[in-house]
């Protein structure tokens, strides 16, 4: 029998494990902790702008602006869940190989569940009938704030959701999406538009001064004049 002391041990650790990972903030390749950190500084930057709009200083954010967004691919998604042991599989997986005193509990698809969980009964997954050839390629460029973690319901989509945003030019799609109150939040990535490891959306311009095309993003365009194509 295994030592209840040591296991004690391991669940603590544990436990310490997921709460630490529960209370981080999603962190992007590119992101240093500075630039997420909820510390002493950001609450009194936040204070002063917050303070600065209710007295008419300064204009507030844009929070539809894409300068403020990034993407949560597949990838994102699924490492998220494993960082936090959805449905609690490592845990379960622990306290029998603890019992047992062996490994043979574990076989091949035993954490099948961290996939299976972010396709089976959520929001996000939509199957498709694949009838038309060009449905799927539409949803393949298909972005939504609905789901968990973003919009919970139809009922909390603004009227400021629903518009279009100058950011969103040569990003997203504006002729593609529901005819439904979901417009505007479940929107399709513009054809040649990417999606880079940092989460945000890129696209190719043509840079007049050296005549060289150069992939930017949202907040790289961030008072810059655009124009289109000749």
């Amino acid at each position: 029998m295994p030592d209840e002391n040591a296991m004690d041990e391991i669940f603590a650790h544990y436990d310490d494990e997921v709460k630490e990972a529960a209370t981080q903030p999603f962190k992007y390749d590119d992101e240093d902790d500075d630039d997420i950190d909820g510390g002493l500084d950001t609450i009194m930057a936040a204070s002063e702008k917050v303070l600065a709009v209710n007295r008419g200083l300064t204009d507030p954010d844009e929070r539809d602006s894409l300068r403020f967004r990034r993407i949560h691919t597949m990838d994102k998604l699924l490492g998220e869940r494993i960082a936090l042991d959805a449905d609690k599989i490592l845990r379960n997986t622990m306290r029998r190989v603890a019992r047992q005193g062996n490994l043979k509990s574990i076989v091949p698809g035993h954490f099948n569940g961290y996939s299976e969980g972010l396709v089976v009964g959520n929001p996000l997954s939509l199957p498709l009938e694949e009838i038309n050839p060009l449905h799927l390629l539409e949803q393949a460029r298909r972005v939504t704030q609905m789901g968990p973690g973003g919009l919970p319901s139809s009922s909390s989509i603004t009227e400021d959701a629903q518009n279009l945003h100058p950011s969103e030019f040569f990003f997203l799609s504006a002729i593609e999406g529901p005819e439904s109150e979901r417009i505007g939040v479940d929107t399709r990535t513009a054809w040649g538009t990417k999606i880079g490891s940092d989460g945000k959306l890129y696209q190719r311009f043509k840079n007049k001064r050296t005549n060289q095309y150069e992939w930017l993003s949202p907040q790289d365009l961030e008072g810059k004049v655009v124009g289109l194509p000749d």
